[in-house]
């Protein structure tokens, strides 16, 4: 490994600016790629604190709402409409047809993006 330096951590500055907050997720679901947009760390920790001794419905509700705030599609009015969604998280549900499955799958690249993958395991267990 090498040691850190202060151009080290200003080269990786600079790159962290220049890769965008925004990444392509292929979704074989849908049979297209949704763009997903990096949160800040301390909105998804609070939708993440909801996690710990869940129940099944309340860890789809909190990926739901992962999915809805990470996906700036889903925020579409007009998609919100179209799928008769009252509530607007649940246009994620609508637009998977209720597919835990491909709802899970979403929510695992988008913890990924965080380095949460074993919180991602907690929540499924």
């Amino acid at each position: 490994m090498k040691r850190a330096t202060k151009e080290l951590l200003f080269e990786r500055a600079t790159k962290h600016k220049e890769e965008s907050k925004y990444k392509d997720y292929p979704c074989d679901a849908l049979g297209s790629t949704l763009t997903i947009k990096r949160l800040p760390l301390a909105q998804v920790c609070d939708i993440l604190d909801m996690a710990e001794g869940s129940t099944a419905r309340e860890n789809l509700d909190l990926y739901k709402e992962l999915i809805y705030k990470s996906v700036p599609l889903f925020q579409d009015k007009d998609l919100l409409e179209v799928y008769d969604c009252i509530e607007p998280y649940d246009v994620v549900t609508a637009v998977f047809d209720d597919n835990i499955g491909a709802i899970g799958k979403l929510a695992e690249f988008i913890l990924d993006l965080y380095g949460v993958q074993d919180v991602v395991e907690d929540v499924k267990n």
